[in-house]
């Protein structure tokens, strides 16, 4: 936004001395301020120009220049209008009516009201009847003088039309008028030339020689009190002006001269240039302006003031450098190593390392000064690791320093694991573990945990206070310690700068070993509470994991005495280091005041560690079985078992039964619909009564109950003994091993009786009217079902191109028949193994239609294996199948000599004088499936005549197309020149790469 200020000619001139106040606007001028704070002068109107400078900037209230710009007015140019008027009889009135009707006429200029042109004077001269009247205008620029040249030309142009239409003016005697331009030798010295030709003149402090076109400012060391001069007066020897511009001799004042010789940077005086040995006068702000980099007293443009002859000039630049540019991190027990440098035409008085008083910086050698640049190594460490901003200075001279342009970030970081040397931690401590970096808002530190190698999660990540330092925290916390958490744990911790750019890298490890009870005082089952019967034996264990080498466990009572140690004994796994302690008796020891028994871990004398405690209490429980039962297969057996105790039970006991498995498991029967339970209480006494709803012989066995007690702690007793459950009705010996050729698939219970079903192994039948079940008959002997070899032969018939038909038979000793075979399970195995019976390498099932429906065989099953006949299939009986066979369900084979055969079949063939022209459909089929083909060109095929098979003929064009799973082709083969052919003759053709890169070749013979 420009901040325009217009003031008319009465506005004041702020100007004090030599300072002139920023609000200050020349008379009949105006200024803009731009955007950048620079003040730009201008004139209000067109007939002004301005003389001076044309802009300026503003400090500290004052203008930046001694001389307020002028808008001075132009000098106006002279324009004379002539009219003539004869046979005018010259009397007084006459001649004033006719010279004030010229001056109407030519105010209708439009000058005249645009203001930029006035009557200066006007004359007139009459003699002889001639009037001669001149009216003399001042014109600002040549439009003016332009505007009263037409306006006296429609003057002419009116005479001579005789009109007499302005009643402001007579033509009757009017003869002719004309217009001159008076100035057209330009400006005299003193004035300037504008662009409109107008004059203008020079005002005191500038000048403007003879041809110039500008009012120039008079230069320093000169002055010019009057206007319209052509040059400047010099200042007297060893004065000089302050600025360009000056009017007055008392302008000219003092001078201060500048060294000759200025490094790495240049002088300035009102921000401009001074060569070095200028001189400049007294009160000049003289700025010593360093090159890009380079400083005097740490500022890049340092300010001195010219007070007298005497006065001090700087005339050296300095750059002051560090390496390296980039910042350090490394670990607080390193050194880092910093060189600072400085470009200087002298050697200087010494470093420094300017840092924060976080480190310690030492020098690390003498300072070297060569080829202009000084140099010297610091050595920076800290005993408790820093970090920090760092810059050199350099002590270029007395009591001036200069500092490096940049600084870098040391940072030696304090990066450690706590505890460093690892822990032992006993069960169920709570445990940290910690990583500790040096804290600073100049660094960030990203840690990343891995247990055994493996990467870890973090439980906790953080900055906080420790030990009156910050830090960055990160740790693993373990609540409550277990032995699965025994590890090394290692973290790897990444030190950056705050935008994550990489610095330091550094990993800590800290080992954790954990110790305790891997199993607290318990019987075999677990429990803790015990209650013991009389004469049961009593076995207790508890196991520790970590003791050391002259540590022992051993068992004590509740007043932490050793007892009876010849009934305890002691295991150890030394590569787990695990210990374990067994205490076994049968009778609760009389001296033993207390029954409560826990484990102890022993060094010395001293106990190191307690386990949980283990209570034994004796009371009359006890739990009985019924006796054995017996059931016939299908019957519901009972079997009856009791728990009591010698008190009234508050609340009763939970039975539960169970059952041994061959495996000698317990498996756990389950109240439901086989297996029900009925429980009745009597006093003291539970009667349990489990109910075996239709047994059959899986249902045999042995059989106990558990009892579960509440009170006073939770109980469970088994059963002393076991009762069997058997089955009558099953008598008779019966052996899978006496089934000769078959095996049992199935076993049910038929009128109290065990029933098992047989199949016969492949190959095999069941004889004719044997049935399929093995039982024992009413003499108790077992009946077993006959199973008889059955020969399958099967035949193949030609049917069509698909494929040939199977005829079938079978044979054994009570059966036999042929036909055909229905396709139900009939497969590849089976077809493959027929095929090459009948002579072929591979074969396929297929699926045909019979000519008559005579099915015989159906589920024709091959197993798998090295067989190569039938012998080994099985089939079932076409007339014994659920499903019936239609005729287009017959099964069928495809028999091949190859895997892959290759067909070409040719669709037209010539042969004419000059060449062979052949056209063909080539197809590739795997096991009689057509196979997808890539596409063929010229260069697939070559064709040789048979007769000589020396010449191959060129193919000179190839036109090949994919068409679905086949290759359609046309070939033109050119004869060799001279060469003969045979009137009957044959051309072999070979193809390469149809499918899998194969080549096969196929021969075509020609009749004549």
């Amino acid at each position: 936004m420009l901040l325009i200020l217009l003031l008319d000619l009465a506005v004041f001139s702020a100007v004090k001395g030599r300072e002139i106040a920023c609000d200050t606007v020349p008379d009949n001028g105006e200024v803009e301020i731009t955007a950048e704070g620079v003040y730009t002068f201008t004139c209000k109107s067109s007939n002004y120009t301005l003389i001076g400078a044309s802009s300026a900037r503003c400090k500290d209230g004052v203008l930046n220049i001694h001389h307020l710009p002028t808008c001075v007015r132009k000098t106006p140019r002279k324009t004379s209008v002539t009219a003539r008027y004869k046979d005018f009889i010259c009397e007084e009135e006459a001649i004033e009516r006719r010279t004030a009707a010229l001056i109407e006429v030519l105010k209708e200029a439009q000058c005249w009201e645009a203001g930029t042109c006035t009557i200066k004077e006007t004359s007139n001269k009459c003699h002889d009847g001639e009037l001669i009247v001149q009216v003399q205008f001042h014109t600002l620029n040549t439009e003016a003088h332009n505007n009263i040249e037409a306006v006296t030309n429609a003057m002419k142009q009116k005479h001579k039309a005789k009109s007499n239409r302005q009643k402001r003016f007579d033509f009757s005697d009017f003869d002719d008028a004309t217009t001159e331009d008076v100035d057209t030798d330009g400006c005299s010295a003193g004035y300037i030339t504008n662009s409109d030709n107008t004059c203008t003149a020079c005002t005191a402090g500038t000048y403007a020689p003879e041809e110039g076109t500008s009012c120039l400012l008079c230069p320093i060391g000169e002055y010019q009190p009057s206007s319209l001069a052509k040059s400047c007066i010099e200042c007297e020897e060893g004065t000089t002006t302050e600025s360009k511009g000056s009017e007055e001799q008392w302008e000219c004042i003092g001078t201060c001269q500048l060294p000759g010789v200025v490094h790495k940077g240049v002088y300035k005086v009102d921000n401009e240039e001074q060569a070095a040995g200028a001189s400049v006068p007294f009160g000049s702000k003289v700025i010593l302006s360093c090159n890009d980099g380079y400083k005097f007293d740490d500022a890049a443009n340092f300010e001195m003031s010219c007070e007298n002859p005497a006065s001090t000039f700087y005339n050296t630049c300095y750059k002051v450098t560090m390496l390296p540019d980039e910042n350090i991190y490394q670990l607080q027990t390193e050194t880092a190593y910093v060189t600072c440098s400085a470009e200087t035409p002298h050697d200087i008085i010494g470093f420094h390392i300017v840092h924060e008083n976080k480190f310690n910086v030492v020098a690390g050698g003498d300072r070297e000064f060569e080829d202009g640049v000084a140099k010297q190594i610091f050595r920076v460490t800290s005993e408790k690791g820093a970090v920090g901003k760092i810059k050199c200075m350099a002590d270029v001279m007395e009591d001036f320093f200069e500092t490096s342009n940049d600084e870098i970030t040391v940072a030696l970081v304090d990066v450690s694991i706590k505890p460093a040397a690892g822990m032992i931690a006993n069960v169920g401590e709570a445990v940290t573990i910690t990583a500790l970096v040096s804290y600073d808002d100049l660094i960030r530190a990203q840690f990343s945990w891995k247990k055994n190698g493996q990467t870890y999660r973090v439980f906790s990540d953080s900055q906080s206070t420790i030990e009156n330092s910050q830090f960055f925290k990160s740790e693993v916390v373990f609540g409550s310690v277990r032995f699965d958490d025994q590890a090394t744990y290692s973290v790897t911790v990444k030190v950056t700068d705050p935008n994550g750019n990489p610095g330091l890298v550094k990993e800590e490890h800290s080992a954790l070993s954990v110790r305790g009870f891997i199993r607290h005082p318990s019987d075999d089952i677990g429990r803790t509470y015990i209650v013991y019967l009389e004469g049961h034996n009593v076995k207790l264990t508890c196991t520790y994991q970590g003791m050391g080498e002259s540590d022992a466990l051993l068992w004590v009572d509740e007043f932490n005495k050793v007892i009876h140690k010849e009934w305890q004994t002691s295991e150890e796994e030394e590569e787990k280091g695990v210990t374990t302690s067994i205490i076994q008796f049968e009778e609760w020891p009389e001296d033993v005041g207390a029954d409560k028994l826990k484990c102890a871990v022993f060094n010395g004398a001293d106990i190191l560690v307690e386990s949980q405690r283990v209570i034994l209490i004796s009371h009359g429980y006890e739990v009985k079985m019924g006796s054995d039962v017996h059931a016939a297969p299908g019957e519901d057996a009972q079997l009856e078992c009791t728990a009591s105790s010698p008190e009234d039970l508050e609340h009763p006991p939970t039975v539960t039964w169970y059952k041994k498995n061959i495996d000698g498991e317990d498996i756990f029967l389950e109240d439901g619909h086989h297996f029900i339970t009925n429980n009745k209480l009597d006093g003291t006494i539970l009667a349990s009564t489990l109910t075996v709803s239709g047994a059959d012989k899986d249902d045999a066995g042995e059989y106990y109950c558990k009892a579960q007690y509440d009170k006073p702690v939770y109980i469970e007793i088994l059963a002393k003994a076991s009762i069997e459950l058997s089955l009558t009705g099953t008598e008779c010996d019966v052996s899978q091993h006496e089934i000769e050729n078959g095996r049992i698939v199935n076993e049910s219970v038929d009128g109290g009786k065990i029933v098992y079903t047989v199949k016969c192994n492949p190959g095999y039948w069941l004889s004719k009217g044997s049935g399929n079940q093995l039982y024992c008959d009413d003499d108790g002997s077992p009946v077993y079902p006959q199973c008889e070899r059955v020969i399958i032969k099967a035949n193949i018939v030609k049917h069509n191109d698909e494929g040939h038909l199977l005829k079938v038979s079978y044979e054994s000793n009570s059966w036999n028949g042929n036909g055909t075979l229905c396709d139900d399970g009939w497969d590849d195995r089976a077809a493959d193994i027929i095929c090459k019976q009948n002579g072929f390498l591979h074969g396929k099932a297929a699926s045909l239609t019979a000519n008559e429906e005579d099915f015989v065989l159906t589920e024709l099953h091959c197993p798998c294996g090295e067989i190569e006949t039938l012998e080994h299939c099985s089939a079932a009986r076409y007339e014994e199948s659920e499903l019936p066979c239609l005729p287009e369900e017959a099964a069928g084979v495809r028999c091949y000599n190859e895997s892959l055969i290759n067909r070409v079949t040719f669709l037209n063939a010539r042969s004419t004088r000059k060449a062979y022209k052949l056209s063909m459909k080539i197809m590739v089929l795997k096991f009689g499936e057509p196979l997808g083909l890539r596409y063929l060109d010229s260069s697939s095929f070559t064709l040789t005549s048979s007769s000589d098979q020396s010449v191959e003929l060129e193919i000179r064009k190839a036109i090949v197309k994919l068409q679905g799973d086949s290759v359609y082709a046309k070939l033109v083969a050119r004869k060799p020149k001279g060469y003969k052919t045979p009137k009957s003759h044959c051309i072999q053709l070979a193809i390469e790469g149809p499918f899998q890169n194969q080549t096969f070749q196929q021969e075509y013979c020609f009749n004549k």
